[in-house]
Parts: structure tokens; C-alpha cells; sequence
């Protein structure tokens, strides 16, 4: 097996996904005003209560000062609520609230009906796609938090 070719392959075809999935749903947080950042910010506190500034930094890739800017644009918004630790004031807890929930369900809702009209698979294919994204998750071993 040719890793050099495999690894090539691999990381292109994962960033065409990427760029592709990201430009078939675009659409979706503009039309709520929002950024496909601010949306995967709110998909990471809709999926882990509680969440440190940190932790949301590493789980969408953005460093510290520029997340804690985005959690705080989303606290003006009314998605999120932040709250500071009474030990470590320097660690800052982010929890979605009512109206973060209410749209987070509303864009999960258009996603997948976008998904279900641009993609059409076969449960077959879908279970097929999921089970080697998982094994290759699994290959990865790679610890994110």
C-alpha cells in the first residue's frame, strides 16, 4: 500500500468534502444572520453542556482571544450565556440558551433537508460512508481536548 498516494488522496478528497459541504450550506446561517463559525459554535454547545471558552476554541479550531470574541457577539445576540468561574475567574463557561436551542434546531432542520435533496443515498450508502468515517476517526487516534 502506497501511504504517500493514500495520504495525497485522502486529504484532498477530505478538503473538496469540506469546501463542498461548506458551500452547499452556507446559505443556511446567513440566513439567520450568522457565520458558519458562530453555527459551529453553537452545534458544539447544542452537542457538550458547559462548554469553557477553551474547549470551544479546540472543538472549531479557533484560538483563544478570537473565540472569546465570537462567544461574546453570540452572548449579545441572545444564543448563549457566559458565566465565569467564582474559583479561576479566568475560565469562562458558554451554555446555549433558550433561543440558541430554537435556532440550532431550526438550521439542523434545513440542513438536512438540503442534504436530502442535493445528496440522495441509499441508507446502504449513507451507513457505508458513516462506517469508514468512523474507522478512519479511529485510525487517527489523534486526542482533540
Amino acid at each position: 500500500m502506497d501511504y504517500n498516494l493514500i495520504n495525497t488522496e485522502l486529504s484532498q478528497l477530505l478538503r473538496e468534502t469540506y469546501r463542498k459541504t461548506d458551500a452547499l450550506l452556507a446559505p443556511i446561517p446567513d440566513k439567520y444572520g450568522l457565520t458558519i463559525m458562530k453555527v459551529k459554535t453553537l452545534f458544539e454547545l447544542g452537542k457538550n453542556d458547559d462548554l469553557t471558552i477553551g474547549d470551544i476554541g479546540v472543538l472549531v479550531g479557533m484560538a483563544g482571544g478570537n473565540i472569546s470574541n465570537l462567544c461574546k457577539a453570540l452572548e449579545k445576540e441572545g444564543y448563549v450565556s457566559r458565566k465565569r468561574s467564582e474559583k479561576d475567574e479566568r475560565i469562562v463557561t458558554v451554555r446555549l440558551t433558550e433561543k440558541g436551542k430554537k435556532i440550532i434546531n431550526n438550521i439542523v432542520e434545513e440542513i438536512s433537508e438540503k442534504y436530502k435533496k442535493q445528496i440522495k443515498l441509499t441508507n446502504e450508502e449513507y451507513n457505508s460512508i458513516i462506517k469508514s468515517l468512523n474507522l478512519l476517526n479511529e485510525k487517527l487516534n489523534v486526542e482533540l481536548m
